[in-house]
């Protein structure tokens, strides 16, 4: 069972790394702030993850003093993580769906986490299993108010893509979440389901960035490379003649391209011109779409 789970968790690990460095590059070409935030939920929830592998590593493959040390330390970071998830996984499924984060929800999460924060501190010098417990019932508590924030708010949200994601994740969570309530009475399946949920909700966003990356695509967002003078080598264009170019395909009009480039409206004519005999096209807009063809 124990091998099992830590399959299960290495796979959760991999699909989080691999979740997580496909936000960061979506961050990098999406003006959606919320990506940001995304990152540091995800990477804590990556840490919780990578730190209930360790703790798992150390109980097959550590004994002695080591192992104790290596306890304590993994449990003490872990209880940090979660803390701060407490607070934050409702803070920023609020700020999602455009909620103020204002009394009682600051005050009643603030509670929450150093309530957390005591009971984990308290369970790991004193090894009491319902402490335990608590700290399990607390999270599954925090986990379902931004369920239902998320439920409560699916029509607001315009990206059907998010949307659809939105869907996924509250029905992985509304399958698991009883399964992690179950593990308080059979404590051995406990680390098996964290793994199953991080991996289900890791495949979920992965799907969602996946096909938001699709879309970026076909708005030319992603890929999209600036013209070059080679592009359009086939058409004999000069260096004079693709700078001209340039300025026609930012909407430049002839005597804005003449200012521009120090020449007279007259010889931007004669460039326009040849341009147009080269590519025989008859007009600007003919032009601009030649031009998009030849991205």
């Amino acid at each position: 069972m124990d091998g099992f789970t830590l399959l299960v968790y290495m796979i959760s690990f991999a699909l989080g790394c691999m979740t997580l460095a496909l936000a960061i590059v979506y961050s990098m070409h999406s003006s959606h702030q919320w990506t940001k935030y995304f990152i540091i939920c995800h990477a804590s929830l990556l840490g919780c993850m990578m730190l209930l592998a360790l703790q798992l590593i150390s109980e097959l493959f550590l004994v002695g003093t080591v192992s104790v040390v290596v306890y304590y330390v993994i449990t003490a970071v872990f209880i940090a993580d979660v803390t701060f998830l407490t607070v934050f996984l409702p803070y920023f499924t609020t700020w999602v769906i455009a909620q103020p984060w204002r009394n009682p929800y600051k005050a009643v999460f603030t509670l929450l986490a150093c309530a957390y924060l005591g009971l984990g501190v308290f369970n790991a010098v004193t090894g009491i299993k319902v402490l335990d417990d608590l700290m399990i019932l607390l999270f599954v508590f925090v986990v379902g108010f931004c369920l239902t924030i998320m439920l409560k708010n699916l029509s607001s949200i315009e990206n059907k893509t998010a949307r659809a994601t939105c869907i996924t994740i509250i029905i992985v969570s509304a399958a698991m979440l009883p399964s992690i309530l179950l593990s308080l009475v059979f404590p051995s399946i406990k680390p098996l389901m964290y793994g199953v949920y991080f991996l289900a909700f890791s495949i979920t966003v992965m799907t969602f960035l996946f096909m938001e990356f699709v879309r970026l695509f076909k708005e030319g967002v992603i890929g999209k490379k600036d013209l070059s003078l080679s592009d359009l080598s086939s058409y004999h264009i000069t260096e004079r003649e693709f700078a001209v170019i340039q300025l026609v395909s930012n909407g430049m009009t002839n005597k804005e391209i003449a200012f521009e480039l120090g020449i007279s409206a007259n010889t931007v004519n004669n460039h326009v011109a040849n341009i147009f005999s080269k590519t025989k096209v008859r007009s600007r807009i003919d032009l601009l779409n030649l031009l998009k063809q030849s991205w």
